[in-house]
């Protein structure tokens, strides 16, 4: 994403929250310029918030959580986002230096919790990564104790949801970029990425892009030239995009990447859902800057519809929102796995997520009538981030009724980890028998991958005990028994943000 896109949306952000805000005084510029400084500091002029909504001075972290403050939304959730994309553009985000994040009694505190079991939410995280990032001396004894916060984060990050998951992120990305904390966080990654009992694969390989240093980047073209795991290839050239771009390769490395991007396209038997981000990669080797996207026109205007129906709905009389509808068609389309997911991210950040979904929800329902599968993927995906809870009647269908495709049922599968809301306990049992039937009568094909998605799905939503009657359920596959093992071993995370 160019830096002119990502300035337009982070401005388009601030604007449509503060429009849309709960409190209708502050929809008003010259009111909440007012209420932006308190009584000992001079008033800020309405002038200075067109000038941040309009894209024409880039605001600071700290006024992006001045919004969020005033507005009512959840701590970090718009900078997090905006850390997000910054980074994913070559930038490293500063922080916000503040009275928490200076002392450092409340940093050895964050760090006994975090070492310790203790209950940490996506902020404290946030917090303690600050001040580890503003300290690039910093250097704990023994060494173990980045060991066990590297690993305690990232288990959290792989169960977590929302801007929950987003605070983790960039947690684990700021640990990532540290001097002394890197190499203990690199090992995490690659360990979690490596252990065959793990259901993530892909989380741990595309957050080695956040560093330079050379056990990453020997992991990751390994990693690649190996094409041995469909999971672990995508992880690893999504990491590919931005540290090819970023410079990150030596010049040897990235003569054996480009080989191996060749290779890649010549095989036939590749996935089509990799091909994208192999193009993705080669665009970065050759310094092309247009993103790839996934040709798709039966369903862009899907997109174009659920913006247009959003912006009529919320902002009666104003027209066509183009940044909403340039998301909703990244959101679907974009071939760069991190932009897709950015730009879901961007609307489900704004009063908008919630009429988008249900326009985007309305629309799958009636092509899957018409037995049109077409967009199902990209669209329960999107469902999914947006944080909807509607779209998992259709998944419930799915993946507990009969005479769906294998195509049907692995989308559904896939869209229910991290997804908003949960199944009852009766509902992932019915899931869960009728897809091992399926597995079991036509044991080839995507059956075992469906299985492994609905385990995965099932922890994200905290059934432990059923994740222990899999684990000791021979009859599933050992992806499906392994990953119940795995995810038992986890933290808890707090659900709804936290």
């Amino acid at each position: 994403m160019s830096a002119r896109p990502v300035r337009e949306r982070i401005s388009w952000l601030l604007r449509v929250n503060r429009r849309l805000a709960p409190d209708p005084r502050l929809r008003a510029g010259k009111e909440f310029a007012a209420a932006f400084r308190d009584g000992a500091e001079r008033p800020l002029a309405a002038s200075q918030v067109t000038r941040w909504e309009d894209g024409t001075v880039v605001p600071r972290r700290e006024t992006i959580r001045r919004y969020e403050d005033l507005l009512g939304l959840a701590p970090h959730s718009l900078t997090a986002l905006k850390d997000a994309v910054d980074r994913a553009g070559g930038a490293i985000p500063a922080p916000i230096v503040t009275e928490a994040v200076a002392d450092r009694r409340q940093f050895h505190e964050l760090l006994e919790r975090a070492t310790t079991g203790a209950p940490m939410t996506g902020q404290r995280w946030s917090e303690l990564t600050e001040l580890v990032q503003v300290t690039p001396g910093l250097v704990l004894h023994p060494p173990g104790l980045w060991e066990r916060l590297s690993h305690r984060l990232l288990g959290e990050l792989v169960v977590a949801e929302d801007t929950a998951w987003l605070q983790r992120q960039e947690a684990m990305s700021r640990l990532l970029e540290h001097p002394d904390a890197g190499v203990h966080a690199i090992d995490a990654c690659i360990g979690l990425a490596v252990d065959r009992s793990s259901p993530v694969v892909v989380e741990p390989l595309s957050l080695l892009d956040a560093t330079a240093h050379p056990d990453a980047n020997r992991h990751i073209c390994r990693t690649i030239a190996a094409a041995d795991d469909g999971r672990a290839l995508y992880g690893a050239l999504l990491a590919s995009v931005r540290k090819v771009r970023a410079g990150h390769f030596t010049p040897d490395e990235l003569g054996r990447l480009d080989a191996s991007m060749t290779g890649l396209l010549d095989d036939s038997a590749l996935s089509r859902s990799l091909r994208p981000l192999i193009a993705e990669v080669g665009r970065s080797l050759t310094g092309a800057a247009e993103p790839a996207r996934i040709p798709a026109p039966r369903t862009r205007p899907v997109g174009h519809r659920a913006a247009i129906v959003a912006a009529a709905e919320m902002m009666p009389g104003q027209g066509a929102d183009p940044v909403l509808t340039s998301l909703v068609d990244d959101a679907l389309h974009n071939g760069n796995p991190d932009e897709r997911m950015h730009a879901a991210m961007f609307i489900a950040a704004t009063p908008y997520a919630p009429v988008v979904a249900r326009a985007l929800l309305d629309d799958l329902v009636a092509d899957f009538r018409r037995r049109s599968e077409t967009g199902l993927a990209p669209a329960l995906r999107t469902l999914t981030v947006l944080g909807a809870t509607g779209h998992r009647v259709l998944i419930a269908q799915i993946l507990s009724g009969q005479g769906f495709s294998e195509h049907a049922r692995h989308a559904a599968a896939w869209a229910t980890p991290h997804c908003s809301g949960e199944f009852d306990e009766a509902t992932w049992r019915r899931i869960l028998q009728v897809q091992f039937e399926a597995w079991r009568r036509v044991p080839t094909g995507l059956g075992e991958e469906i299985l492994h998605g609905v385990t995965y799905g099932m922890g994200t939503d905290g059934h432990r005990a059923l994740l222990a009657e899999v684990r000791a359920d021979d009859r599933l596959p050992a992806t499906a028994r392994s990953t119940a093992a795995w995810l038992l071993t986890t933290p808890a995370v707090i659900r709804s943000g936290h």
